[in-house]
């Protein structure tokens, strides 16, 4: 983390928002939202690369995951508005959750806001059991008769099933002046793809600087992506095809061996091959990024029950798609595979 000074704007036992000054005052603010189970303890979501540009941030943090549930609307915009005067522009940038909080809190604001693969687990109809049962969901539904007034740039995936219920069940119909972007076999978050393709980086400074923005060229670029390996693996998982399923995460891996779904997904093909030591040493590599992902925990399980998955082929091939879309619905949450 930086070691210059922040801020407080709004401090209690739920949320902080931050205000990180770098001399820019009078330009641009950024509002920064965390995705899921990122909390305080970290830098602020887009810390390090906005820092490099010297840009003033308001940074909106959960203590704990609470998806933001306990912050109004109302008492979001006191507690930045102070701030938000000294500026001439506000874009507020976030993925996953955090794009959903950024569409939420700024839907009325005359700002910009750039949105990548907008998901709230707590949903009541859109959201995950297990996140369900943990939070109770307080925030008012994106409603179709009320439009934004933000002026809104949302990226997702189409083929990914639970953002595409989502946004096009609730999200566009309120956000019908936006500027949507369909990235298909992206993933979830779809900024893991755009980073890889060199992409998001160059598109968000744009933003941010009010300059032309560049165009995206996914087809001439995606062969470099481990998110576009991955979700191509998941995909042949879905439909039994286990061999290109273990080729493509491998090249996933090749590409980025630091990936965390990468690793997860080799779990998966080695859980349908019964490769019960591979699988266990693959998934507890996932769990070195995120100790906490419910879903990557579930499939460890899974593999330390040897015994629980067929030999794969077409019959168990569709086995495994169901098992897996089971836990699918039940866990939810940013690392979903797409």
């Amino acid at each position: 983390m930086t070691t210059e000074a922040a801020t407080p704007l709004l401090d209690d036992e739920h949320v902080c928002i931050e205000h990180w000054r770098r001399g820019g005052e009078g330009a641009t603010l950024v509002v920064t939202f965390d995705p899921l189970l990122y909390l305080w303890t970290k830098p602020p979501f887009g810390q390090e690369f906005l820092g490099k540009q010297g840009l003033d941030v308001v940074a909106v943090r959960k203590k704990v995951e609470n998806f933001y549930q306990p912050l109004s609307r109302q008492a979001f915009e006191a507690a930045i508005a102070p701030a938000a005067a000294g500026y001439s522009r506000v874009v507020a940038y976030g993925s996953s959750l955090g794009a959903y909080a950024a569409l939420y809190f700024c839907r009325d604001l005359p700002w910009t806001v750039i949105a990548s693969s907008p998901r709230v687990s707590v949903h009541p109809v859109y959201g995950a059991k297990l996140w369900q049962q943990r939070c109770a969901y307080l925030h008012e539904p994106f409603e179709p008769n009320v439009l934004a007034r933000c002026d809104a740039v949302i990226f997702f995936d189409p083929r990914d099933a639970i953002d595409r219920r989502y946004l096009e069940g609730e999200v566009l119909p309120q956000f019908r002046h936006g500027e949507v972007v369909r990235v298909p076999f992206a993933g979830h978050p779809v900024n893991q793809f755009l980073g890889d393709i060199g992409y998001i980086a160059p598109y968000v400074r744009a933003v941010i600087a009010d300059t032309e923005r560049p165009p995206l060229q996914r087809r001439a670029h995606r062969a470099r992506s481990a998110a576009y390996h991955q979700v191509l693996a998941l995909l042949c998982m879905q439909r039994g095809h286990v061999a290109w399923a273990d080729a493509l995460v491998q090249r996933a891996l090749a590409l980025d061996p630091k990936r965390m779904l990468a690793h997860r997904t080799l779990g998966l093909v080695r859980l349908a091959q019964q490769r019960w030591d591979e699988a266990r040493s693959a998934l507890e590599a996932a769990l070195g990024f995120d100790q906490r992902d419910p879903y990557t925990l579930s499939l460890l399980a899974k593999a330390r029950a040897e015994g629980m998955v067929t030999a794969p082929g077409p019959a168990a091939g569709g086995l495994l798609g169901r098992a897996w879309r089971g836990l699918r619905r039940r866990v939810g949450g940013p690392h979903d595979p797409g």
